[in-house]
């Protein structure tokens, strides 16, 4: 159902959020837990239930079957064949990724496991469940994948020569757009969740030992 006040408070959540992420990144932690307290404080003030937020456990798996293919490709295909890409044909690419990575920090994997799983559920709440699902009712499913999936690339973004910068932050848009594809079919956070953060491990574990 459409509520255009829910629709204005989308806007002006996610506008601070990016914007506080962009222009303020030593609070990036902070503006990123902005959507998640929203979503958690008008889920209690609007009586909304859990599965209206996307989390949906009763039909995990027939949500999880009726995406299977795309569940397969996002968790298992993508990041392992990008990153093997990367090391044949884009190594620039590949380094820019790298810098990425906690493992110099000296972060453990059971704590970096951990703080993943946390930060992924942040994620798919913020562009599937905010920014997706409430725009859906306005502008059609696919042109909500598409925002949500061009503002969470642009969310990524890390600094380096232009052509990288444009691979790196238009592949996360194609993860971005097969995720919000998969929330478009079930509205099942879970799911997407589950195949984000196997995607996710399988690239580090393949990056790391590069």
């Amino acid at each position: 159902m459409k509520n255009k006040f829910v629709l204005i408070e989308t806007i002006l959540i996610t506008t601070v959020t990016l914007l506080g992420m962009w222009f303020v990144p030593t609070y990036k932690t902070f503006f990123a837990l902005i959507p998640i307290a929203y979503l958690l404080i008008e889920r209690r003030i609007r009586k909304r239930t859990w599965n209206e937020l996307g989390f949906k456990i009763r039909t995990f798996g027939a949500d999880l079957h009726a995406n299977w293919v795309l569940f397969v490709l996002v968790g298992f295909v993508m990041q392992p064949a990008v990153a093997l890409w990367a090391k044949t044909y884009f190594s620039e690419y590949l380094a820019h990724v790298q810098a990425r990575l906690p493992f110099g920090s000296g972060i453990g994997w059971g704590v970096l496991l951990s703080l993943l799983a946390v930060s992924l559920i942040g994620e798919e709440m913020t562009y599937r469940t905010l920014i997706q699902g409430r725009l859906t009712p306005f502008i059609g499913a696919a042109a909500a994948v598409g925002v949500g999936s061009v503002l969470f690339g642009l969310a990524h973004y890390a600094s380096g020569p232009a052509l990288i910068v444009a691979v790196d932050v238009g592949l996360i848009m194609v993860d971005s757009i097969l995720y919000g594809t998969m929330f478009a079919r079930r509205n099942n956070l879970w799911v997407v969740w589950l195949a984000h953060f196997i995607g996710d491990v399988l690239g580090l574990l393949v990056l790391a030992s590069l």
